[in-house]
């Protein structure tokens, strides 16, 4: 055990990776607390985040070779996701039953989903920096799913109202027709029909607009980090601290959540039903590592159901997150050596 955390915590790109993380957020959060930046200013970064950076980065994942095996596996990422969430959101209202109907429906989610657009993604893009494509296209394809579980499966249990005809394609719209989805899926199309139109492949055949969209997407990991250090410099901690229900789900998601989809992985692997590479098993444990999702957090206000709680628990497990977060990076590590 001490040779994989020695393995992970002497890695280069990983101790780059964290400590960038780890200042960044610092920055965002001292700017909020002084009053260098305002509630305004966070408004503006969250645009530029979601409607540019991201779209970006989430095309450029697809800018690589088609690979079958790939492929495949991604197909295979992007069912694992749907049952690792379903699993997670059952455990996680089980363990809350007694609290009630609406709180353990809104703890199972919040168990369950976390910030891997915001997150994981941005962290993995810096750990494995010019070594490998295929961790981004895994992680990509989880992401869609965390979308669609944010806002079509989210909306609903926290809304508790039903889905309808009417309502579903509006929701449906919500998770496909934004910038993020339309940059990620112009990726998918380009990544599927490049060996039959190859100029589509725009890193080769108009390399300097590829440059200004893999320039645009470098700036996801630093714009997020500042992101959510500003939001954490916002929230009153101290009120958050004491919440004993916000410590709960935090540590639930924080640590609990990687480890169930660990053993879940390794059960997979051993049986032989799903052969885990290093990137493939990466993408879906530290997917799985991220924070609780601020976007759950504000659908509760949206629907006024456990909002104070939510918003603190997002706080607990964002913070709680700097220390844990490495810890799935020894996760997987711990894993592959019991392959």
């Amino acid at each position: 055990m001490f040779d994989i955390f020695k393995l992970v915590f002497t890695d280069e790109n990983f101790l780059k990776a964290f400590s960038q993380t780890i200042i960044i957020i610092f920055i965002g959060f001292f700017f909020m607390r002084k009053g260098i930046v305002d509630v305004s200013a966070k408004k503006t970064l969250t645009a530029l985040i979601w409607k540019l950076a991201v779209p970006c980065f989430a095309f450029n994942a697809f800018m690589q070779d088609f690979e079958w095996n790939s492929f495949r596996f991604s197909i295979t990422e992007f069912v694992l996701a749907i049952v690792f969430y379903i699993i997670l959101i059952s455990v996680g209202k089980l363990i809350f039953l007694k609290k009630g109907k609406d709180f353990s429906s809104v703890a199972g989610l919040m168990m369950a989903i976390g910030q891997t657009t915001l997150f994981s993604m941005p962290i993995l893009q810096s750990v494995y920096e010019n070594k490998a494509k295929e961790v981004l296209l895994y992680i990509s394809t989880i992401s869609i799913v965390f979308r669609i579980f944010v806002y079509i499966i989210g909306v609903t249990i926290i809304s508790g109202e039903k889905i309808t005809r009417e309502k579903f394609f509006p929701q449906l719209k919500k998770v496909f027709v934004t910038p993020v989805m339309i940059g990620m899926l112009l990726g998918i199309f380009v990544f599927l029909t490049q060996n039959t139109f190859p100029v589509l492949r725009i890193d080769r055949t108009f390399p300097v607009l590829y440059s200004t969209v893999k320039v645009i997407s470098s700036l996801v990991s630093p714009l997020c980090m500042l992101l959510i250090g500003m939001s954490i410099g916002e929230a009153k901690i101290i009120e958050c601290i004491k919440d004993k229900n916000a410590w709960c789900l935090a540590v639930l998601r924080n640590i609990f959540a990687p480890i169930l989809i660990s053993v879940l992985c390794l059960l997979l692997h051993k049986t032989g039903i799903i052969h885990f590479t290093e990137y493939s098993l990466v993408a879906i444990v530290v997917g799985f590592s991220a924070p609780i999702s601020v976007t759950l957090s504000i659908v509760c206000m949206q629907y006024k159901k456990e909002e104070v709680m939510a918003s603190r628990a997002c706080v607990i497990s964002t913070i709680l997150t700097l220390i844990t977060f490495p810890l799935s990076f020894v996760l997987v590590h711990f894993i592959l050596k019991c392959f």
